[in-house]
């Protein structure tokens, strides 16, 4: 059973109205499972929450706690990212799919750079100011079929902002599930090619995984209810379409699962707070490094207890609305890797430094928020029709998709949504 998994990032619950209206994710929800309450994890970033989503596991067990690398003292821009799989932890979908002998391709999936498992590698990386992106990309992805794909299609994309860069992934895997199949070949009626053909098909990637990042970046430049942000849902519903439709001319949609999901969603910025420069002020042995609405602290020896109980003194000077103490990370499955965090009041963000723009809107809030709850639609033939799920969380994703698709998914601390499965009522 092939698996294509798709993540729309920045949607949430919220969005579920809106997305169920389009043609294409709404007959999904119709032909599967859907459930619009499924809990992401904290913190709520990109990396982390991709990271639970293909591993089954919380931070404290993939590692991957932030987006970026922690060096709070380094300027926005110059901080390597959670980009090479060597920073993973915690076993993978990917590295569960290539043990079983499948062919797997991942666009723009999260912390997969220099994935030994991915045959078809276009990761997720930027170049910082010494680096080149075009080398980067080649170092970290899969060289010869990137360099194929750039003289090849290359030109259809003009830039790698948004949308331009999603359109061009969607290109890309559009290719892969397609030109495997020449035109004029014979599939009969449940999909398999006639043994004359056999010898002059290559195999379809088994697993595919795909990133769209389109609503992230128009959220963050125009604000979460902007009319970009919704022309944005529109183009992920236009994308998601695009892949169904290249699997269905191919005749292998009824063959594949198809799991399409989300991350966290946004709220509009309203305030800043430079929480590191107000540390480096006051002296204080701590530095932070923004999560969006919340930060990590980082403290001396010793002193965790007495920077907590100063943050706290300040919270109202601030605007600090939660001092998150060692034990309550530990309790959000963080594990012991960040001594301390805090999460603003409700609009402010917390930046690097005060002469960083801030956004119109960002994340990395607490799981209490509405934006924290988020979205997942399940279809193929181990699933249910037209059910909708009352509750998930993130980490039940990838054991769901791993016993669907026949994969031994190591570490998984996620349970099986058992009832998402066909003949169960």
């Amino acid at each position: 059973m092939r698996l294509l998994l798709i993540s729309l990032d920045a949607v949430c619950a919220a969005d579920a109205a809106t997305l169920l209206s389009l043609p294409h994710l709404g007959d999904l929800a119709r032909r599967g499972v859907f459930c619009d309450q499924v809990r992401t994890i904290y913190p709520t970033l990109t990396y982390p929450i991709h990271a639970s989503i293909i591993t089954g596991c919380y931070p404290e067990r993939h590692g991957i706690l932030h987006n970026e690398l922690f060096m709070p003292r380094r300027p926005p821009g110059r901080r390597p990212w959670y980009w090479e799989a060597r920073h993973m932890q915690a076993d993978t979908l990917h590295q569960a799919a290539a043990r079983a002998g499948r062919e797997v391709a991942s666009i723009l999936w999260p912390t997969t750079g220099k994935h030994r498992g991915i045959r078809y590698n276009f990761p997720e990386v930027l170049a910082l100011p010494s680096e080149s992106q075009v080398l980067k990309m080649l170092r970290q992805g899969s060289a010869a079929w990137i360099l194929k794909n750039e003289i090849l299609h290359g030109r259809t994309r003009p830039s790698i902002k948004q949308p331009h860069l999603d359109r061009y992934a969607t290109l890309l895997l559009e290719k892969l599930i397609g030109k495997h199949y020449y035109p004029g070949m014979k599939v009969g009626a449940a999909g398999d090619v006639e043994p004359s053909a056999r010898r002059k098909r290559q195999h379809m990637p088994d697993m595919m995984t795909i990133h769209l990042v389109d609503c992230d970046a128009a959220r963050h430049a125009h604000g979460t209810d902007s009319p970009e942000a919704g022309a944005a849902l529109i183009r992920l519903d236009e994308a998601v379409g695009r892949l169904l439709a290249a699997l269905e001319n191919v005749r292998a949609l009824d063959q594949t699962i198809v799991a399409v999901v989300s991350d966290h969603g946004h709220e509009d910025v309203r305030g800043i707070l430079a929480l590191d420069e107000w540390l480096v002020v006051q002296g204080i042995p701590a530095r932070a490094q923004t999560l969006g609405f919340g930060a990590y602290i980082l403290c001396e020896r010793g002193r965790r207890s007495y920077i907590e109980a100063l943050l706290n003194e300040h919270k109202a000077d601030l605007k600090l609305r939660h001092v998150y103490s060692h034990r309550e990370l530990r309790d959000l499955r963080l594990g012991d890797g960040v001594d301390l965090a805090v999460e603003a009041e409700h609009g402010v963000e917390i930046v690097d430094t005060l002469d960083q723009r801030p956004s119109c809107a960002t994340h990395g809030f607490g799981l209490d928020r509405p934006a924290a709850k988020v979205l997942m639609w399940l279809a193929g033939p181990p699933f249910r029709e037209g059910v909708q799920l009352e509750a998930a969380e993130v980490v039940d994703i990838a054991p769901t998709l791993a016993k669907a698709a026949g994969l031994n998914l190591r570490d998984a601390q996620g349970r099986v949504l058992s009832e998402a499965f066909a003949g169960v009522h």
